[in-house]
């Protein structure tokens, strides 16, 4: 066998093995998330009717990293704009389609 000839089946036997170590990490990566999520349950779940107003601006901004910002959320009544109160439940604020 020749050196070139060689040089190419360990490339080749490299890029295989890179391959398999990449697909395993990747996939050992989404099995752990969707295990850390229970399972697709936890996906696109909704906002239960008793939380608050507050609970609900803390849970935006935990998702989405604003916590460490001077980010504020206003949560406003759909028919009259007025702000509502943290401490309301969002049920009484639920319009029916």
């Amino acid at each position: 066998m020749t050196q070139s000839a060689t040089l190419q089946k360990l490339r080749r036997r490299q890029w295989l093995q890179t391959r398999k170590l990449l697909r395993a990490a990747y996939q050992e990566g989404r099995d752990a998330g969707i295990a850390r999520a229970h399972g697709q349950g936890r996906r696109g779940r909704t906002i239960r009717g008793d939380a608050t107003v507050a609970g609900l601006i803390e849970r935006i901004e935990r998702h989405f990293g604003l916590d460490r910002y001077a980010f504020q959320i206003r949560v406003v009544h759909p028919g009259s704009g007025r702000r509502v109160p943290s401490t309301d439940l969002i049920q009484k604020y639920r319009i029916d389609d």
